[in-house]
């Protein structure tokens, strides 16, 4: 049987599809923040718990996240996904359908480090030493204040620990507030195209001295800029970008 719009749909049947997971959840679990993420669905996707629609996404390159905890329950439980690729053609390449990407159950403590919460910038970048700018979110879903702080530890290709500060906070009910943190590195390996190591930075919540929640980010130290006589430069030297628009 011949498939309409053949090579652009990889010869594949493409359509509605459903996507069905049956998820265990203990009642210890239903105390916690619980979320699902998608790295990427094409198309049109929209996601389901026990029958509670939580979201239409019509972008199928973008991940996206669900907060299932409101609608958990003890027992057995349902996770629907409906796909809609059937509008063909709709790109200028093959875009395979369905979920494609990585997806991850995500279970946390109360206080927590949301999805994306953590944004690093470089604003200073020298051979002796290094700025580094840290915006770490922490959420707080219970249902009363938490006091705690967060660890920010920054380790180096081999996992050396190089730099660290620990912030405290106060966070409403229900609310999410972002820290911020400015870290400095002596003597930094910078990031270049001829050595490009990358640092980690541990990111740890803390409540009463106790961890309820660590992450660790890559990120590399390096400074950009762009010039209208010298073009693009990295670290201060000049960096010569030359590519085709190939597909």
């Amino acid at each position: 049987e011949s498939i309409p719009y053949g090579h652009r749909v990889g010869y594949l049947p493409y359509g509605i599809g459903w996507y069905r997971k049956n998820l265990a959840v203990t009642k210890k679990d239903l105390g916690r923040s619980v979320w699902i993420e998608f790295d990427g669905i094409y198309m049109n996707s929209d996601v389901w718990i026990n029958g509670n629609h939580l979201g239409h996404q019509p972008n199928g390159y973008i991940s996206l996240d669900y907060l299932l905890k409101p609608y958990l329950k003890e027992g057995n439980n349902i996770i629907a996904v409906r796909v809609d690729n059937s509008v063909q053609p709709n790109s200028r390449w093959y875009t395979g359908s369905g979920i494609y990407r990585h997806v991850r159950l995500v279970v946390t403590d109360p206080l927590h480090i949301p999805y994306s919460g953590i944004y690093i910038t470089t604003p200073e970048a020298g051979t002796e030493k290094a700025e580094v700018f840290v915006r770490t979110k922490v959420e707080n879903s219970s249902g009363s204040s938490k006091n705690g702080s967060i660890l920010s530890v920054i380790l180096d290709r081999n996992g050396k620990e190089v730099a660290k500060i620990e912030t405290p906070f106060t966070i409403e009910p229900g609310k999410v507030k972002e820290i911020p943190q400015t870290i400095e590195v002596i003597k930094p390996a910078l990031w270049s195209v001829e050595s490009p190591g990358l640092y980690s930075l541990k990111s740890v919540v803390k409540e009463k001295g106790k961890i309820v929640d660590d992450t660790q980010t890559c990120f590399g130290i390096r400074s950009i800029e762009y010039d209208a006589v010298k073009g693009f430069l990295l670290n201060g030297k000049q960096v010569k970008m030359n590519g085709v628009n190939l597909h």
